[in-house]
């Protein structure tokens, strides 16, 4: 027993050196195999847990679906209304849900988000301008992203690079595009200052995505492989843009008759209140959307702000009103009533969701507005984009 003992001591003062650090080897652990699950796991049944799960938690799974090889869509109808914000980095955008109230944080692509202005969204996509004017759409959560024809493919626009320079400008010949804009009719002249139309216009491409594009959507989610996009202009200019995506140029509308549409306008925006004040600023806004039954909806925002005396700070004011579509008269009728359904209105996308059972985190009978301008939304210096809700049943105006 003592000599088993004076073995054991004898074995630890062997490994041991002198300072007392122990050299005994190591126990071996076993190797450890890292499996990614999602990899061994069916496409149906990967389907089938994404359509469980809430939106921001399809951002999470998606990602990891990407990850192992299974990439997943966002695109479908069902998909509650979301919106997209730029994150701390360029890396990274803010994803918020509007009926969970909830922000989570996804890595960006970088050919389709970093340093662009958004233009539209649909189907989950959104449609984006870069810092040289080109047009393009991409998903911000997988990172697919396609390039839309060439801006310059729509007639009497071309691009021309200045001398010594890298960057260039866009220059757009008016008279054969607005005798296009108003169908070889002639164009209307002011009648106190006459025509005022340039021969020619030039844009940067700066000027190119935050003043002369509009907005962009699309009629099907890209992932189809068969889709159009309609470009909309600056109301300046009035004329909108046809692309499909098996044809890589832009068609203006009614130039090929490839594109036949009953169109109905929208009655001239009149005031709501005449008021008197000091320095005074009007801005009056057209949002056009479709109720959950399929009828279209224009929703009119009037902004004012206004001052009594020069000292005074501004008092900022918003008043809507809202107007569904009568197609067999082929006309704009008020309403102050459009059921259980709520209207989001915005520049770059306007959307309207039924509020039953679906959606229970949102009012219904009310018009979620963004106060964003485009010349804005593309300068960081101005101040953060803001969204609030007002009820056609409230006639009272919404403070800022």
């Amino acid at each position: 027993m003592a000599g088993s003992r004076s073995r054991r001591q004898l074995k630890r003062q062997r490994g041991r050196t002198a300072d007392g650090r122990d050299l005994r080897p190591a126990k071996r652990t076993p190797d450890v195999v890292r499996v990614n699950l999602v990899e061994r796991l069916p496409q149906d049944l990967l389907a089938n847990i994404h359509g469980r799960l809430t939106f921001l938690d399809r951002i999470a799974f998606a990602v990891v679906c990407k990850t192992a090889g299974h990439p997943m869509n966002l695109d479908e109808t069902s998909t509650p209304p979301w919106i997209v914000f730029p994150g701390e980095t360029e890396e990274k955008a803010t994803f918020f849900s509007l009926v969970d109230s909830r922000a989570a944080a996804a890595r960006t692509s970088d050919l389709g988000m970093r340093c662009h202005v958004v233009l539209g969204s649909s189907f989950g996509w959104l449609a984006t301008a870069d810092e040289l004017g080109g047009l393009q759409i991409v998903n911000p959560v997988t990172g697919q992203h396609s390039r839309l024809p060439d801006i310059t493919t729509i007639p009497f626009l071309d691009y021309s690079l200045t001398y010594g320079k890298t960057e260039g400008h866009y220059c757009l010949n008016m008279e054969p595009f607005l005798r296009t804009r108003y169908g070889g009719l002639p164009v209307p002249v002011d009648e106190h200052y006459g025509s005022m139309v340039p021969k020619t216009s030039t844009l940067t491409a700066g000027q190119m995505r935050q003043w002369f594009y509009r907005k962009v959507i699309l009629s099907a989610s890209p992932c189809r492989d068969s889709y159009a996009a309609m470009l909309i202009l600056h109301q300046n200019f009035g004329v909108p843009a046809f692309a499909t995506s098996e044809h890589p140029a832009w068609k203006r509308d009614g130039a090929t008759g490839e594109y036949i549409s009953k169109l109905v306008a929208t009655a001239r925006i009149n005031k709501v209140a005449k008021e008197e004040g000091f320095n005074m600023v009007h801005k009056d806004h057209k949002y056009l959307a479709a109720l959950p039954d399929g009828r279209l909806v224009v929703v009119l925002k009037y902004t004012s702000e206004k001052r009594m005396t020069y000292h005074q700070p501004r008092k900022w004011s918003c008043v809507f009103k809202v107007q569904v579509l009568d197609a067999a008269r082929r006309r704009w009728k008020e309403t102050r009533d459009i059921g259980d359904a709520a209207l989001f209105v915005g520049m770059s996308s306007s959307f309207c969701v039924s509020t039953a059972a679906a959606h229970p985190g949102i009012k219904p009978g009310c018009v979620y507005f963004a106060d964003d301008q485009l010349e804005q939304a593309a300068d960081e210096r101005q101040g953060r984009h803001t969204w609030d809700h007002h009820s056609p049943d409230d006639e009272k105006k919404i403070p800022e």
